[in-house]
Parts: C-alpha cells; sequence; structure tokens
C-alpha cells in the first residue's frame, strides 16, 4: 500500500514556499487505436511517437533538453515504446534496446528511471512522479542525478489504455 500527494499553485505562490518549487511544462494524454481486443505493436508505437510530439510541442523542449526520464516500466517493453516514442537522447524507434546497452545509471549522461521505476520500487503508479520532483528539487538521496544536471525530466506513461505523461522543469520556462 502506498499514498502520494502533491501540492500544485502557481510559480508566483510556490515560490516562498518551503521546498523548492518544480515546475510542469507540459501534461498530455494519448489514447492508442486499437483495432482489435488488443492493441498491435504499430498501435502501441503510434501511441508513443504521438505522445512525444505532444509533449515537446506543448512545453516548447526537445529531446535532447531532457536531463533525465522516468517513463512507466510496469511491464518493462512498455518502457521501451515509452522511450523510444519520447525520442529520448536521440533514440529512434528498434533503437532503446541497443541504447539500454550503455551507461543509463544515475552517475552516466543518460540516466533512466532514476528510482528503479516500479520494476525498482514497486507498483505504485506515483513513483515517477515522484521521483523526478525529488531529483529536480535535490531530494533524491542516494538515488540523486549526478551524470547530468537534474534541470528537466519526463515522467509517465502505462499502457495499453493510454499514456498519459508530464515534461517537468527545475525553472519556469
Amino acid at each position: 500500500m502506498a499514498s502520494c500527494a502533491y501540492l500544485f499553485t502557481t510559480a508566483e505562490r510556490a515560490k516562498d514556499m518551503k521546498q523548492k518549487p518544480v515546475y510542469i511544462l507540459n501534461h498530455a494524454r494519448t489514447q492508442p487505436r486499437i483495432r482489435g481486443v488488443v492493441p498491435s505493436l504499430d498501435d502501441v508505437e503510434a501511441a508513443g511517437d504521438s505522445m512525444g510530439r505532444k509533449l515537446y510541442e506543448g512545453s516548447g523542449l526537445k529531446p535532447s533538453d531532457i536531463s533525465f526520464e522516468n517513463m512507466y516500466d510496469g511491464f518493462t517493453l512498455f518502457h521501451v515504446s515509452h522511450l523510444e516514442g519520447i525520442r529520448y537522447r536521440g533514440v529512434q524507434r528498434g533503437e532503446a534496446l541497443d541504447f539500454f546497452q550503455g551507461d543509463i545509471s544515475i552517475e552516466g549522461p543518460n540516466p533512466v528511471s532514476p528510482s528503479g521505476g516500479n520494476c525498482g520500487s514497486g507498483r505504485t503508479r506515483t513513483w515517477m512522479h515522484s521521483d523526478c520532483i525529488q531529483q529536480l528539487q535535490g531530494r533524491a538521496g542516494a538515488r540523486a542525478v549526478t551524470g547530468v544536471k537534474a534541470e528537466t525530466a519526463i515522467s509517465g506513461g502505462t499502457m495499453p489504455q493510454g499514456i498519459e505523461a508530464m515534461v517537468w522543469s527545475a525553472t519556469p520556462n
């Protein structure tokens, strides 16, 4: 059992609060087109691509602007689709598994799921957002990303019913 709470307010009000504010630059949701009982690989990939486009268009960022990612990995194959869909570190369709062979640790240049994700932290379905907030606030402790400056992040996911994700920033844009 787990619970989580987030306080949402304006940037003006947040600047004087005890915790360093973290800003949501964009929030988006996409629904895969399912042509059968379950989504096909094409359906999943198209939904991931749509999510990536929406997140970047709405935030004004591009994939190279993202410091780390915390996409859903409750089923590890979903993480591959999300990572490729958001084009994290330039990863294109079909390249995620090769990308995972590189340094994706918190000390490396391409941090992936700094908290360990659902697979490493339990299936709370909130870890991805909580970890982004804590990383950007400098409160992640031993999980802190050190290989890059933690300034922006993407979190979210789930599938096949729909994908919902956010772009976070340590500074307002």
